[in-house]
């Protein structure tokens, strides 16, 4: 239960401190004064947007604090320490948010800073506010089958589907995507393919190039190489004057000068060894010449193979190594290639996999709507009873799409249907509903809602939108029955409705120093009457409204006591 709220510096409300009771309490003003501005607050707490131009003119922040008795609620309790926020069970939680001309907002949840995520998590068990953009939600089909499915409980059924459609649509993104790409890479992968040939054809071998130019540069001067080798080798060996000839002889008369001079030795020694070096080197030119040969035919081989590299080079690269990368690479991408194949095919599988799971959830889905549809039929023409609409009928229309087509909500499309007079078929909402019906119709809902989701505070923001008379006397009625199960807030502007209030504000508008500000008053037996008067008869209060207005405060007094 809300039992303190606590308003500095928002709008026009400098510093406002209105403490809540249980039952139903009642906010009432002229237009302007500042009511919605409360619920605004409210809302903040809720978890709402926080703007700098809430923030009252020439203040720097704004700040709104609520203090609420959680002592019934022990699972509550558990959850605040469980998330850190309270060392043990309090009885109470204390909510607070400031709002910064700098940016610099704050939450606060019994002293902890908290995260506005949080925030939501936590109050959205606590309290719902209800407005005049509700009614107007109301009227769009496309909500319907949230509203039923919330009603049905059916949300954990609905998560678990829209979990498989998401993953579903996820997966049909994923294979069209590699389709496309499959589209784009066929001509890709036959480019691949003849250049992977290409290149394997070639059989290269690092170094082959400049292995082939210098063989072919051998052959082309083998001549010369011949010619040369060969008169080297005369020169050295095999001449009438070869060189070995005459070292030999000079070798011959320098050792015998060994026997006059010992210190000649080394000389024969290093002619000798000069003599066998020589003897070495004609042998090996000799064998060089001879296997030296002019052949034509294989420098065109040749040739023909450096052609080869030289068109490899220029399309695939630099170097023959170069090539033999690039064959590494395409290889990879073409192996690449053959996985998405094979990834394409896996994910068409899953595709089908969860496509049957995702179909059978959402008629899962479709037979607890249904279900569901019946179970809301019923107690909505309870409600509505109750508020005034004695034949009221009201059903909900769940059609499937004739295709099977899955969307992000399942097989199907609801929306509710009235006839709130004899005789009358069944047609939209939204075609059909009056102001009141409609305001009718949301209180139903709300009082539903407030039992499936077991919210404690209940907020109406101007719930009489286009009632009046004995309409607005059976809202009244029922909001107050409502207040026995939980804590509500009422902002209106009828007094048929005002008069059932357990507690009733007056939210009122002054100038004081030249800024307006907002006051707000709990009445007594007496000011209520003289409100109540107000809102029968405007500015102008008789003696007759203010009969009537005690005769209603008394009255809704009488019936509250027998109910």
């Amino acid at each position: 239960m809300l039992t303190d709220l606590q308003i500095k510096n928002f709008a026009i409300i400098d510093d406002l401190h209105i403490p809540f009771s249980p039952g139903l309490t009642i906010l009432s003003g002229e237009t302007g004064a500042g009511k919605s501005i409360i619920v605004g607050a409210l809302n903040l707490i809720l978890g709402g947007r926080a703007a700098g131009d809430l923030i009252r003119t020439g203040e720097t922040e704004a700040i709104v604090e609520a203090v609420l008795d959680i002592s019934g609620d022990a699972s509550f309790q558990q959850k605040l320490v469980e998330k850190d926020l309270a060392k043990e069970k309090n009885a109470t939680i204390l909510l607070k948010r400031t709002i910064s001309r700098e940016g610099k907002n704050k939450i606060l949840i019994n002293g902890n800073l908290v995260t506005l995520g949080m925030l939501t998590d936590l109050t959205e068990s606590l309290l719902t506010i209800t407005g005049q953009h509700e009614h107007q939600e109301l009227l769009r089909p496309q909500n319907h089958i949230d509203v039923l499915d919330t009603y049905g409980g059916l949300m954990p059924v609905r998560n678990e589907y829209q979990r498989h459609f998401r993953a579903l649509q996820q997966l049909k993104q994923e294979i069209e995507a590699i389709q496309a790409q499959k589209t784009r890479e066929a001509e890709r992968l036959e480019l691949i393919l003849f250049q992977k040939r290409e290149i394997e054809d070639a059989h290269l071998v690092p170094g082959e190039e400049e292995e082939l130019t210098s063989k072919k540069t051998i052959l082309q001067n083998a001549t010369k190489l011949i010619t040369t080798a060969h008169m080297l080798y005369e020169a050295i060996y095999a001449g009438d004057s070869a060189i070995i000839s005459l070292l030999s002889k000079n070798t011959k008369d320098l050792k015998e000068l060994t026997d006059i001079d010992v210190q000649v030795a080394p000389y024969v020694e290093t002619l000798e060894s000069v003599i066998v070096q020589l003897e070495d080197l004609s042998g090996a030119l000799r064998d060089y010449s001879r296997k030296i040969h002019f052949a034509p035919q294989e420098i065109e081989q040749i040739e023909s193979r450096l052609d080869l590299l030289h068109r490899l080079k220029r399309k695939y690269g630099k170097t023959v190594e170069g090539i033999v990368e690039y064959h590494k690479t395409i290889a990879v991408e073409r192996e690449q290639i053959s996985q998405r194949s094979d990834h394409l095919a896996d994910l068409k599988e899953q595709y089908e996999q969860v496509s049957n799971k995702a179909a059978l959830l959402a008629q899962e889905l479709s037979r607890q709507r249904r279900k569901t549809a019946e179970n809301l039929q019923s107690a909505m023409e309870k409600e509505l009873q109750s508020l005034g609409m004695p034949d009221i009928r009201f059903s909900t229309a769940i059609k499937q799409s004739q295709t099977g087509t899955l969307d992000e909500k399942g097989l199907d499309q609801a929306e509710f249907l009235l006839s709130p007079n004899p005789g009358e078929a069944l047609r939209p909402l939204a075609r059909i509903a009056s102001g009141g019906e409609l305001s009718r119709v949301m209180l139903a809902f709300k009082n539903l809602f407030a039992r499936q989701e077991e919210v404690s505070l209940l907020v109406f923001d101007e719930v009489d939108s286009g009632i009046g008379g004995a309409t607005a006397d059976s809202v009244g009625q029922r909001l107050y029955e409502i207040s026995k199960f939980y804590q509500i807030i009422c902002i209106t502007h009828l007094p048929q409705i005002a008069c059932y209030g357990d507690n009733h504000y007056l939210i009122t508008k002054t100038i004081e120093d030249g800024r307006t500000k907002a006051k707000v008053m709990l009445l007594d037996f007496e000011c209520r009457v003289e409100e109540i008067a107000r809102m029968l008869g405007g500015t102008a209060i008789t003696p007759k409204t203010r009969t009537l207005a005690r005769e209603m405060v008394t009255g809704s007094r009488k019936i509250n006591r027998n109910s």
